[in-house]
């Protein structure tokens, strides 16, 4: 990104009801939300500058194998010594391993200012795609991958964020929860269509006998880099009993080691 910031996110978590997932806190270096069940992670963030994220149609469809699976990744390429591109090639290695996984995941080094996508499309074909992402603004899907113009949802949601990106100063965290409230964690936008989650639908996985339960989302997470290392992070969650709680994460700086 060009300006004070090196990189602005916002990103909304989907899931079933029978996933519990942890709001964000800080595990060693590394921050990220947890599934309990599973002990993955769809973002993290670490001190030493390295961020991933991702999206997933497996994780849509709920088919989660505890202690393997794609929503590994995140935290293993955080934990790992690789630059983006040598942990993509690593995970593309491993493709024959990943049969019925199917994903977008972005991992970047804000010291090397490099960030790369890994795509697995389908699920029952081997093929893994890697490529560097350019500066700019861009939207990552778990069906249609990175910058789709197939889905309505990403095309606005791109379309809205362009629009947001322009108008943000030296301290953009104020302009991304208004943002955050009035379209990615809002069930009725204030005139505007919102990418807000919630319905009652069966569990794909009808042999779990898990039957009609909440799919939505159940967090929403904004943060902000700044060319100085700094981090602002804010997260809203869902909690159990079915409230919405803000977790007040601190400001924190990238670390040399």
């Amino acid at each position: 990104m060009e300006g004070n910031n090196q990189l602005t996110l916002l990103m909304n978590r989907d899931n079933w009801g029978n996933r519990v997932i942890s709001k964000a806190s800080w595990d060693g270096h590394i921050l990220s939300g947890r599934c309990e069940n599973s002990n993955c992670t769809w973002l993290a963030i670490s001190k030493r500058g390295r961020v991933a994220f991702l999206m997933s149609r497996t994780l849509v469809d709920d088919d989660i194998v505890p202690f393997r699976g794609c929503e590994f990744y995140p935290s293993q390429f955080l934990e790992s010594n690789m630059s983006p591109w040598e942990f993509a090639v690593d995970v593309q290695r491993e493709r024959d391993i990943q049969n019925k996984w199917s994903y977008s995941l972005i991992v970047a080094d804000m010291a090397s200012n490099s960030m790369v996508h890994i795509r697995k499309p389908e699920k029952d074909e081997p093929n893994v795609m890697i490529g560097f992402v350019p500066s700019g603004v861009h939207t990552l899907s778990p069906v249609h991958g990175l910058d789709s113009a197939i889905s309505e949802r990403d095309i606005h949601l791109r379309d809205r964020f362009t629009q947001m990106i322009g108008h943000l100063g030296n301290d953009p965290l104020p302009q991304l929860r208004e943002f955050a409230s009035n379209f990615m964690f809002s069930p009725v936008g204030e005139g505007q269509e919102t990418v807000f989650v919630d319905e009652m639908a069966n569990h794909p996985d009808l042999q779990l006998a898990l039957g009609m339960q909440r799919y939505g989302t159940t967090s929403t997470t904004a943060l902000v880099v700044k060319r100085t290392g700094e981090v602002k992070i804010f997260e809203r969650y869902w909690e159990e009993n079915g409230q919405w709680t803000e977790n007040n994460l601190p400001d924190f700086t990238f670390q040399d080691n």
